[in-house]
């Protein structure tokens, strides 16, 4: 069974989830409280799903909720999987021409990241991160800081020094549909190696128009064949040994 480390479980219309949660497994990360309480629920009902706790990084107006969702990752400690997904932002900031209002975003952002980070050393868990381009480097310089063991850089692309430390600290990257579709994502993806990668659907995003779920975890193996020059099947395993590792799949 192939696992998917990044899924916006929740966010999938009904049937897709019924569908996708019987033939896979996969990594549910929440953006925030509620979506978290809904993840909770869903595992009670989906063996197949794994439950990561945390707040979108590209939600500020959830970072006051952070208290709450400390509560309830340590409450649930024995039912979850990592911390995630937390980060920093990127494509918020984007959207804003003050300039004062970014920093202030981005500072919050930070204390939010590193609160997380302890507790995520503190509770000997694993991480699933939305820090991409910039942000990069400032999680790498956190996790070495306060000794985070395990970490996934979801849909990792930013300078190539940066995943040089990600490989030296056997750290993974995930990769996602979106490498068939983006060649600017592509050329990217031809310098991770093939050693730390996983793959993900971050479903639903969308890729091509069509709705990203975890099945397509496979597609994407598919058309690395021609990045790696490995077979669909080594990917896989290798992919899916990497992810049962970082999340303790059994």
């Amino acid at each position: 069974m192939n696992i998917d480390v990044h899924c916006h479980f929740e966010q999938l219309p009904a049937e897709l989830r019924e569908k996708e949660i019987k033939e896979n497994i996969v990594v549910g990360v929440a953006v925030g409280y509620k979506s978290g309480e809904i993840l909770l629920e869903y595992k009670k009902l989906y063996p197949n799903l794994r439950v990561c706790l945390g707040i979108h990084p590209e939600y500020p107006e959830k970072y006051d909720n952070y208290d709450k969702v400390e509560k309830q990752i340590r409450e649930n400690f024995t039912e979850i999987s990592a911390i995630g997904e937390i980060g920093l932002p990127y494509f918020n900031l984007l959207e804003l021409s003050n300039e004062k209002e970014k920093e202030e975003i981005m500072e919050k952002a930070k204390v939010i990241f590193v609160k997380f980070l302890k507790l995520a050393a503190e509770l000997d868990l694993p991480v699933n991160l939305h820090c991409i381009e910039d942000g990069g480097e400032y999680a790498v310089r956190k996790l070495e800081e306060y000794n985070v063991k395990k970490a996934l850089f979801h849909w990792f692309e930013g300078e190539l020094h940066v995943l040089e430390k990600i490989e030296q600290n056997g750290w993974n990257v995930s990769i996602s549909p979106d490498v068939i579709y983006n060649k600017e994502y592509r050329d990217f993806v031809k310098n991770i190696p093939l050693e730390i990668i996983t793959l993900e659907s971050d479903g639903p995003w969308e890729y091509g128009g069509e709705t990203g779920v975890p099945s397509m975890v496979e597609k994407t193996a598919e058309f690395l064949e021609t990045v790696y020059g490995v077979s669909k099947e080594e990917i896989m395993k290798i992919s899916n040994q990497n992810a049962a590792n970082l999340f303790s799949i059994i």
